[in-house]
């Protein structure tokens, strides 16, 4: 039979079922050129996925999660850089703790697939302290580089330090030391008012000095009568190049990156209301002046006004507990080498930490002469402490610098010094119940 033969609807029916094979054809042959052309250029994508949507890190340390698979160039941000840092090298992202809490950092690939991992930030139990109950021997111990107990006499102490101020103002006290301090007493150094007696000093030098990482952790007390007079008021340490035997601190002045180095950590905040707030007091070769280079004085990085000068105090700041002893500890990580900005600071109060600046954490943004702590700002550019190798940390000064004439007499007592190249932590006390 032929095809005109056949009845007018067969006909229309077979070219209907003819075209529509053709256009099926056409279009399975388009998807097929499309998938193609897409895998041909790359941009085919897969999901992001990692081997771990949730880790425990402790503060100083590192952890490590891999990628499983994704679509290469990879990054990663931390939501909070006071809590975590985080890089990743090809597909192995490294987590960083810097203070305890908890937080998310976000790893990204170059096709704009995404996950999340959440990090828990522990505080370490293992310090030096730890295994010196008591403090009793940790002057033995091999990463000690220098400790003061204040417990054998005033002559013998005095003949320790290269420079002393007011010697005749300084006494020892055997029973207010403190709690869980053993075989160590305190030193008191003292004020009269009317500019009589502006305090004292003990100042050491170390030869050849200490390089890399150092660990300077203490106890002071502040009586409430020295509230709203405070000027300088703990233990700094640093380096001169050339070293010194006497304080040099060429307060002021801006640079001097290859001869002066000062730390310290101390009452600076003046409140409307008591307590004085704690704060850094930093002078190094990159620290910003308040007045356009003219002049430069202590850097500060921890600010009670938290979003600018003249701000309120946040509720987070720390704080003077007066009349009570306060243990301090301040990390630095000298740069190395000098031409680099890998120098890090962290401060620790009461065995809590209150601070660490590295490179590329935390965020925030520098006005004038302080840095303001701020997650949405930009990554904290890391310290060049040092411009020359011969700077390193190579004294230790007691100050009591207690000068307004309109102050009462006062005092300051120090004890418990350990110089050390970790963590010290506060002292272990096995009768604390809290423990």
């Amino acid at each position: 039979m032929r095809l005109y033969d056949l009845p007018i609807t067969v006909i229309r029916y077979i070219n209907i079922k003819i075209i529509v094979k053709r256009a099926l054809s056409i279009l399975l042959a388009i998807n097929l050129i499309v998938v193609l052309v897409s895998y041909g250029s790359g941009n085919s994508s897969i999901e992001l996925t990692v081997d771990k949507a949730e880790i425990s890190v402790k503060v100083g340390e590192e952890a490590q999660v891999k990628i499983k698979t994704g679509n290469g160039n990879y990054s990663i941000q931390s939501a909070d850089e006071t809590k975590v840092t985080a890089t990743v090298k090809e597909t192995t992202i490294i987590i960083k703790g810097v203070n305890v809490g908890e937080t998310v950092v976000t790893v990204t690939d170059g096709q704009n697939k995404s996950t999340v991992i959440k990090v828990i930030v522990t505080f370490t139990n293992v310090s030096l302290a730890d295994s010196y109950p008591n403090d009793i021997g940790i002057e033995n111990d091999a990463n000690v580089l220098y400790v003061e107990k204040f417990n054998n006499g005033m002559t013998n102490i005095l003949s320790r330090y290269d420079d002393k101020l007011n010697p005749e103002g300084m006494s020892i006290d055997e029973v207010d030391v403190p709690t869980g301090s053993k075989e160590s007493y305190s030193l008191k150094m003292t004020s009269i008012s009317g500019g009589v007696n502006n305090g004292g000093h003990l100042f050491k030098k170390f030869s050849p000095g200490f390089n890399n990482i150092i660990y300077v952790r203490y106890y002071v007390k502040y009586p409430t009568s020295s509230n709203g007079y405070f000027h300088h008021e703990s233990v700094w340490f640093g380096g001169h190049n050339p070293s010194t035997s006497y304080t040099f601190p060429r307060a002021g002045t801006c640079g001097l990156g290859d001869s002066r180095l000062i730390i310290s950590y101390e009452p600076v905040w003046r409140n409307s209301q008591a307590p004085e707030g704690m704060d850094t007091y930093l002078y190094w070769g990159g620290m910003r002046s308040f007045n356009e280079g003219e002049n430069c004085y202590g850097n500060t990085t921890i600010n009670e006004g938290r979003a600018g000068y003249n701000s309120p105090a946040s509720e987070e700041a720390p704080v003077v507990t007066f009349d009570e002893w306060m243990c301090i500890e301040i990390m630095i990580k000298l740069n190395d080498p000098v031409t680099a900005h890998n120098g890090e600071l962290k401060v620790w109060q009461d065995g809590v930490p209150v601070g660490h600046w590295g490179p590329g954490f935390p965020n925030g943004y520098w006005l004038r002469d302080k840095w303001y702590n701020n997650p949405a700002g930009t990554p904290f550019e890391g310290f060049q402490w040092r411009t020359d190798v011969d700077l390193n940390i190579n004294w230790l000064w007691f100050e009591f610098f207690h000068d307004d004439p309109n102050a009462p007499s006062s005092y300051i007592k120090f004890a418990n010094l350990v110089v050390a190249k970790e963590y010290i932590g506060p002292i272990n006390n096995p009768t604390d119940a809290t423990k």
